[in-house]
Formats: C-alpha cells, sequence, structure tokens
C-alpha cells in the first residue's frame, strides 16, 4: 500500500505548513503519550506496526510531516514522521519540489520566530538562545 496516499488533494495545503514558521499544536498529535523512540528505530530495524496505525488515523498528521520537512537535513534524514519513513519523505520533498540544501529552518530559527510572534523582544530572544541580537534578527528575516 503507497502510504503517500493521505497526501493526494492536500499538496498546497503540506506546502503552506511547510512555509509557516509556529511550531505545530502537538495537543492534536495522536502519538503526544507514546514513547517517542519508536518512531526512531535504530538502523536496519523495523518500525512496529503500533506506532505506525497511529499516524494514520492522526488529526495532526499533515502538520506532523510538514515539521519533518521544514526542519530536518535531507542529507540524514531519520525515523518516522507523519507516518512517513526517510523515503516516502524523500519522495513528498521531489514532488513538492523543496530545496535539497540544508534544512528550510534550522530549530534555533523556528524557537526564534515562534518567540518574537509571542511577543518576547529581540533581547530577551537572543538572551533565550544564547546568540546575539543580530543571529535574531537574521532568523526573523528568514521567513521574510
Amino acid at each position: 500500500m503507497d502510504r503517500l496516499h493521505f497526501l493526494v488533494g492536500r499538496e498546497q495545503k503540506l506546502r503552506d505548513l511547510i512555509q509557516l514558521s509556529q511550531q505545530p499544536d502537538t495537543a492534536r498529535a495522536a502519538c503526544r503519550d507514546v514513547d517517542v523512540n519508536l518512531y526512531h528505530p535504530a538502523d536496519g530495524e523495523r518500525l512496529a506496526e503500533g506506532p505506525l496505525a497511529v499516524c494514520v488515523g492522526c488529526a495532526g498528521r499533515l502538520e506532523c510531516l510538514a515539521l519533518a520537512l521544514r526542519a530536518e537535513d535531507p542529507e540524514a534524514r531519520h525515523g518516522w514522521y507523519g507516518g512517513l519513513c526517510p523515503a516516502d519523505r524523500d519522495r513528498v520533498a521531489a514532488m513538492l519540489r523543496l530545496p535539497k540544501g540544508a534544512k528550510l529552518l534550522s530549530d534555533r530559527a523556528l524557537t526564534a520566530i515562534r518567540l518574537s510572534r509571542d511577543g518576547w523582544r529581540i533581547d530577551d530572544i537572543a538572551q533565550e538562545l544564547g546568540c546575539s541580537r543580530r543571529t535574531v534578527q537574521r532568523y526573523l528575516h528568514s521567513v521574510g
């Protein structure tokens, strides 16, 4: 069975979610009370069917996939996000024509953007992240 079938007709929504710079609402995640290590098996180890079944009916599945595609390094994909393995996410990234270089936004950039949208001042964000004001400004300008 093709694990990508749930994306049919939702490609634009996924693109939009990838471009959002806010953290996903994890309250919707069906796996929120599941050991996240189950979704990151050791190399060569298969993912158990139970955790994958959780993804299939998850209301936050598309957001989970978008977060992975936005934040992970395409050259070092690992684990399962949105019910998709690294090879599946490679296929989705190619289908959406996402950049092949590095991550779209780093975790630190995403945090800076989220804090700014929550009303934090640049100085406070810099202190929280342990970086300079200029770095925070670059993070904030990375999304236009």
